[in-house]
């Protein structure tokens, strides 16, 4: 029984460091945007607080959940 409960864990966690990566590459392509863009809509402004809050969330329930990760890319560092 335990190991079906580390496996369902083990599986949830690397679900949840893909969304992070995925969220942490689609930051970087905004943040570089941003920085050549002269006047942003308020649609952008909003859609990158949107972003950056979905980010932090996911970033902090991998932190609560003592999430591992063992891959090259540093999604749970910051």
């Amino acid at each position: 029984m335990a190991k079906k409960i580390d496996k369902v864990k083990a599986d949830g966690d690397q679900r949840l460091v893909d969304l992070i990566e995925k969220l942490q590459n689609e930051l970087s392509f905004q943040q570089d945007i941003d920085q050549t863009t002269l006047d942003m809509s308020d649609d952008n402004v909003v859609a990158n607080k949107i972003l950056k809050a979905k980010y932090s969330f996911l970033y902090n329930e991998a932190r609560h959940r003592n999430t591992r990760f063992s891959g090259v890319s540093s999604a749970i560092t910051q």
